[in-house]
Order: structure tokens, then sequence, then C-alpha cells
């Protein structure tokens, strides 16, 4: 599982992945709402993770474990 790092530029959320030293655009996130946040994440390029879903959004910049999605 690699360590991804969420983060918000210019009022976009960007998604850096350290293993791949990769950082790309967040374009899709399936859950984003108060109560809850995360789940699979799309990523401008074509690439999608997926992110344990949080209790509610969290303080950015975040660290979280990822997984390669096959959706």
């Amino acid at each position: 599982m690699p360590m991804v790092i969420f983060r918000l530029r210019n009022d976009s959320l960007y998604c850096y992945i350290a293993k791949q030293d990769m950082e790309a655009k967040v374009t899709e996130l399936e859950h984003n709402h108060p109560q809850r946040w995360g789940g699979r994440v799309c990523l401008e390029g074509g690439k999608t993770y997926y992110v344990e879903p949080q209790p509610a959004v969290p303080t950015f910049p975040i660290s979280l474990r990822a997984t390669r999605s096959e959706l």
C-alpha cells in the first residue's frame, strides 16, 4: 500500500504518491461530505486509488495509505 499525501492548492485537491514521486489533481472523490471523506479517488491521467473513508473532512495536508483501485 503506497503512502499518499493529500493537499489543497488553489482551491483544488492534489494527491502526491510518494512511491512513484508523482503528484496529480484529484478529479473525483467518492465521499466528500462533512461527515464522510475518502473512498475511491480518481486522479488526472486516469489512475484510481482507494483510501479508507474518514469520519469527517480531514485537515490538509494529510498522509494516508491507499490501495490501487481496479474499478
